[in-house]
């Protein structure tokens, strides 16, 4: 009698899968093409240039700020995130250091994006060095938020 049961359970269990598609083989799926973010070009050393390029226009409502700064005495470069109305569609900050002794190196400031967060890059000492940084939005756009020359500025002057 017990075997009955079981057999019976077996060939209901058997049905209730068979009936919800459980035994059809899984259809293949097409492959999925995806094509790579699209990137800000990035000049490479023989484009170098102590040049700043223009500035981009951000669209309405979605502006940011970022910041760069030359410290006197040690020459550290300080790329700081200051927020902004579009802070939310932001998805990194690139900063780009052109070096008067001809090196170009790049960082990010990643998500979650805060007021104060920061990079540093080594300046160059005794010369101008280059900073540009860019916004990439979520919508795929990426803005030159600011490109400027610093100069390692007398700690003491008057």
């Amino acid at each position: 009698m017990k075997y009955i049961h079981y057999l019976l359970m077996a060939v209901i269990l058997t049905a209730a899968l068979c009936a919800a598609g459980c035994s059809q083989a899984p259809e293949e799926a097409p492959p999925v093409t995806t094509s790579p973010p699209t990137q800000a070009p990035v000049e490479t050393p023989s484009g170098w240039s102590l040049t700043p390029g223009p500035i981009g226009t951000m669209p309405a409502g979605k502006e940011v700020s970022a910041t760069a700064r030359k410290d006197p005495l040690n020459n550290i470069i300080t790329v700081q995130f200051d927020g902004g109305k579009g802070m939310t569609f932001i998805t990194k900050i690139q900063a780009i250091l052109y070096s008067s002794d001809g090196r170009v190196e790049e960082q990010y400031i990643e998500r979650p994006l805060s007021l104060g967060k920061s990079i540093t890059f080594d300046g160059t000492r005794g010369a101008p060095d280059r900073v540009k940084i860019l916004a990439y939005y979520n919508t795929g756009e990426v803005i030159v938020i600011s490109d400027k020359v610093y100069q390692r500025e007398e700690a003491f002057a008057k």
